[in-house]
Parts: C-alpha cells; structure tokens; sequence
C-alpha cells in the first residue's frame, strides 16, 4: 500500500509538471533568433525566451510578446499564432501581417 499512494503521488507530481512546461514553438530556439519565411515573400525573425514566457520578434521593428494560451504570444498589438496548420502567423492590430510562416 506504501508503494502504491507513493506511486500515485510520483505520478501526479509528473502530470502538474507537464501542464506548467511551455511547448517551444515549431522551430523556435531560446536565445537564438530563427528565420522563417512567410507567403509573400516576407521574413520574420524570432527567439524564444529562456523558460518560454515570451517570444522576441522582429518584424519592421523588434518586439516583446509575453506567452498566453495555446501557442499564442502576443503585446502591443501584436499577436503571433504559434500553432495554425500552415505555418506561424503574425498579425497587428488584428489584421495579419505575415502569414504561413515556417522555418
């Protein structure tokens, strides 16, 4: 019975562990800036924070966007979706600005 509730607490340890780890996005390095080229020719560079709470991009100009739900960062009007079957896309002030991104 010992083994079992230690066991069981191990397990749970682990789950609680997993659900706070941010996935990296596809491509994306921590502390090292990733081209990917987007439809229309456009580029967007972009490096993933040590502990991914935010992704720096640079795209007309740099930018801080801090982590929210579902692979999406997003600051200052700027929004990046992380997880869109097609590739990455960044959008500002709601309209997208480089879309099907991919490294």
């Amino acid at each position: 019975m010992k083994y079992a509730l230690i066991a069981t607490a191990a397990g749970m340890a682990l789950l609680a562990g997993c659900a706070t780890t941010a996935q990296a996005p596809a491509g994306m390095k921590v502390g090292q800036f990733v081209t990917y080229k987007c439809d229309g020719g456009k580029q967007v560079q972009a490096r993933l924070a040590e502990g991914g709470d935010s992704v720096r991009v640079r795209y007309e100009g740099g930018y801080e966007l801090d982590r929210k739900a579902g692979g999406v960062y997003e600051a200052d009007g700027w929004k990046l979706v992380t997880q869109r079957a097609g590739g990455m896309e960044l959008q500002h002030n709601g309209k997208p600005a480089a879309t099907n991104c991919k490294a």
